[in-house]
């Protein structure tokens, strides 16, 4: 016995299949309520404006996100580049990684726990203070290249 392909529609398959946004559903309830039904007065708010609001809540919100962050990390990664340009050194990832892992296990961890804003702020005062770390990452560059793990 041959298997009869069944016709189906395909707008309709791709509704029930397909995850709609909430704009796309506020749409289709105005065009089932008619015309009529869609306008509103000035002082009511709709159901998009609503839905937008609560989108740019959102994103307000993850503006003032506040973040665990390890500025040590930040300021050996920014000293990396320069130190590797003047000294004669391997600059393949491994290496790179083997230089700052070794840098970040001799420094003292600075956390700061804060929004990103404050946290680049932070950064960006402290790399005059980076002596000790463009130590850490010289002595750092100095055993990766005396023994390379590549």
């Amino acid at each position: 016995m041959a298997k009869v392909k069944k016709a189906f529609d395909r707008e309709s398959m791709y509704k029930k299949i397909m995850p709609t946004s909430p704009k796309r559903e506020v749409e289709q309830i105005e065009e089932e309520k008619g015309a009529s039904a869609a306008i509103q007065s000035e002082n009511t708010p709709s159901a998009a404006s609503i839905f937008q609001n609560k989108e740019l809540n959102l994103i307000k919100e993850e503006k003032s996100e506040v973040i665990l962050y390890n500025i040590t990390e930040k300021l050996v990664l920014s000293k990396l580049e320069a130190t590797l340009k003047k000294m004669n050194c391997c600059r393949c990832d491994r290496c790179k990684e083997d230089i700052v892992a070794i840098a970040l296990n001799n420094l003292k961890p600075m956390y700061m726990v804060a929004s990103r804003r404050d946290i680049e702020i932070k950064i960006h005062s402290m790399k005059d203070m980076g002596s000790e770390i463009t130590t850490e990452v010289i002595k750092a560059a100095l055993t990766v290249r005396k023994t390379p793990r590549h």
